[in-house]
């Protein structure tokens, strides 16, 4: 549908806002011509829309954007039970959501995802565009490929082609990416940084998660499994070290999960609702306080030792509410502050954001956007 040259200024317009023409030709280093022509393709093929005129020096310049009905993008996550499904136009507005119970039998999964793709994709109004393609975000381990579930504890998948079978399916696109990694890419194109080269992420739910934007494109490791630090050892004193659900000891989801936190509450006989737990180490309790200080310590160090290893220039962190106000998220802060080697020059941003209820259901989204935008090389 779109060649390379499309595509070059699709991605740009996407990862960057709108732009003019001018504007264009000195970012991708192409003549005023080419861009000429490149942009008349796709206002006729209704992809991108002139929009305000800018005023500079010499004649006013029109700024190219993208249409928000160019395409529509179905995102999926299987993050957590229930499934979240969205609809999304080119900017992550979300157009439509369902939720449906999440069914571990992958055929039986793939066949109730598949009609809800068909229900949501009749309820495109004249708002949204025709469907480009699926997403997925999915707990595990995915191929280099985005299409088959290599491995997934949470779902007891191992080598499912999951990206083949729903693509049957549907008839469309399909993509498929762990969960947090989805959730950072989906950030890197909705959430306002696509213009940062460098930026880490952390979830912190039941589970905890981080991905890695580097050199602007997502960092998998060898193996697809850079970003696992929720089971990097946390608590070395064997007698302090709690079993992991991965089998070992001292894991940092043992210590700083949500599930975690809760269980310390629950085995000190306090409430596991969050924001009581917070509200009682405000008024100074002192089990709340121990455990919600010894969560955040133990996070604020794992935190150190990823921003010593990666040098990000923006370290998000995706917190509950309940949290970002209370112990927990200053002894977060305080822990890392302190293991961190300070360096000259300008430091290192750390962002605490709330999770919403869409966010991996969007980053999923995301993947097909992404496709979509900048084609095969796009992450």
């Amino acid at each position: 549908m779109f060649s390379a040259g499309h595509h070059r200024i699709l991605s740009t317009i996407g990862r960057l806002g709108p732009m003019s023409r001018t504007d264009l030709s000195r970012v991708l280093a192409l003549s005023k011509a080419s861009i000429s022509m490149l942009v008349r393709d796709l206002l006729t093929q209704g992809v991108l829309r002139e929009q305000a005129l800018v005023f500079g020096q010499g004649r006013p310049s029109v700024t190219l954007g993208l249409r928000s009905d160019a395409a529509s993008f179905i995102g999926i996550s299987l993050h957590a039970d229930p499934v979240t499904i969205v609809l999304t136009d080119p900017y992550g507005e979300v157009l439509a959501r369902h939720l449906q119970p999440r069914i571990s039998e992958p055929e039986a999964c793939f066949r109730s995802l598949a009609a809800v793709v068909e229900a949501v994709t009749r309820e495109i109004g004249e708002g949204g565009g025709p469907v480009a393609g699926i997403g997925i975000a999915q707990p595990g381990f995915v191929s280099r490929d985005r299409r088959v579930c290599l491995a997934s504890a949470a779902l007891g998948w191992v080598d499912v082609d999951v990206a083949g079978r729903m693509g049957s399916l549907t008839g469309l696109p399909v993509f498929v990416e762990n969960d947090t990694n989805a959730l950072i890419l989906g950030e890197q194109l909705f959430g306002g940084f696509g213009d940062r080269p460098d930026f880490s992420l952390v979830f912190l739910g039941d589970g905890i998660g981080s991905a890695h934007i580097i050199g602007g494109r997502l960092h998998r490791g060898a193996h697809g499994g850079a970003g696992e630090m929720a089971h990097s050892p946390i608590a070395i004193d064997s007698h302090a070290a709690l079993p992991c659900r991965c089998g070992n000891k001292g894991c940092l989801e043992t210590v700083a999960s949500l599930r975690a936190i809760r269980g310390a509450a629950r085995q000190a006989g306090l409430e596991d609702d969050l924001a009581l737990l917070s509200a009682r180490a405000a008024d100074g309790h002192p089990d709340a306080l121990a455990i919600l200080h010894r969560a955040g310590a133990a996070l604020g160090v794992a935190l150190a030792q990823l921003v010593q290893m990666i040098d990000p220039a923006q370290l998000v962190v995706m917190i509950e509410p309940d949290l970002e106000q209370s112990v927990f998220t200053r002894v977060m802060r305080q822990e890392m502050e302190t293991h961190v080697l300070r360096r000259s020059g300008v430091q290192m941003e750390l962002v605490l954001r709330a999770p919403e209820p869409d966010s991996f259901a969007k980053g999923a989204a995301g993947l097909a956007a992404k496709h979509y935008l900048f084609g095969e090389d796009w992450a």
